[in-house]
């Protein structure tokens, strides 16, 4: 039995990134895992330094009984300190995702992406290229959604980004992808996914502008958005989003990429390096085929934690 605990913030994200290193070593380690969550909720931490979070939880839970935990494994600011303490108090090894901000040597592994790494990588520092991805997710079956999708067409999806601290998307960069999908609207089922930052302005304008035979998620609860990567030949995504274009890539299909013009450097640099390994393609109107080496980060970072960990 290897006892883990995932310790996160409340973002969905940093959720999504511990259960897929959690979830690829359950896959390909021999040992039975349990893992116990953890959330810690940002409230008046997230306006405190590391250290001083640090020497308040040492305090906190000084007089704490000694749980049986193997492995610590952390991801947001302000899950650092508590995994810190949790490995000194339980003696387990550690693993942090992106920068800690405090006591990186005191980490036996940190996971951060090449585009973020802006000096030197330490020893205890396992690079990736794009985003973690939960490799289970591509497993599932495929299911239709009530009834949307014709079986007997194949599936061309669009996700779209949106607005935020590194971007900002404008319809008019948008417009002519649109109208080239829809001249394949007779042949493909074109399907458009927006994400929690696309602008509802942008969203009315690409219905207005989309074929009315085209599908528009998420509807309500329902967003299929790991359904579409599976099912769809196609996969159009717009350059504002590391991590869509990371999900895209690890699935192996045909990932056409929406230029962007108002993105962070590191951003811009991750995919024009995505284009210049012709991992993925600028879209001209012809849908073409290749092949490309999928990516599959989650899994080289398991590979090595196995070791580390002598799973």
């Amino acid at each position: 039995m290897f006892n883990i605990l995932a310790v996160t913030d409340n973002k969905l994200s940093s959720l999504n990134q511990c259960n897929s290193i959690i979830n690829e070593l359950k896959r390909i380690s021999k040992k039975e895992i349990v893992v116990e969550y953890m959330e810690v909720y940002r409230g008046l931490l997230g306006y405190l330094p590391n250290f001083l979070i640090y020497f308040f939880l040492r305090i906190r839970y000084y007089f704490e009984p000694r749980k049986k935990i193997d492995f610590i494994i952390s991801c947001g600011r302000i899950s650092a300190p508590f995994n810190l303490v949790f490995k000194k108090k339980s003696f387990a090894k550690n693993c942090h995702i992106l920068n800690p901000y405090f006591k990186k040597n005191e980490f036996d592994q940190i996971i951060i992406p090449e585009h973020d790494i802006k000096q030197k990588v330490e020893k205890n520092v396992i690079t990736t290229f794009g985003t973690l991805v939960d490799l289970k997710r591509f497993k599932k079956k495929n299911k239709n959604i009530g009834k949307p999708f014709d079986k007997k067409k194949k599936k061309i999806s669009f996700l779209i980004g949106g607005d935020g601290k590194s971007s900002k998307i404008l319809f008019e960069e948008l417009e002519n992808t649109i109208k080239k999908l829809n001249l394949l609207s007779e042949d493909y089922e074109v399907i458009y996914c927006f994400s929690r930052r696309t602008p509802v302005h942008i969203k009315n304008l690409i219905k207005q502008k989309a074929s009315s035979e085209n599908f528009f998620f998420p509807q309500k609860r329902n967003n299929p958005y790991w359904l579409l990567l599976n099912i769809s030949e196609y996969v159009f995504v717009t350059a504002d989003s590391i991590s869509m274009i990371s999900d895209s890539l690890s699935s192996g299909k045909k990932v056409y990429i929406v230029p962007i013009k108002k993105i962070k450097t590191k951003i811009k640099d991750f995919t024009e390096l995505i284009l210049e390994k012709k991992m993925a393609k600028l879209f001209n109107g012809k849908l073409e085929n290749w092949k490309y080496k999928k990516l599959l980060e989650t899994n080289k970072v398991c590979k090595k934690l196995i070791n580390t960990l002598e799973l």
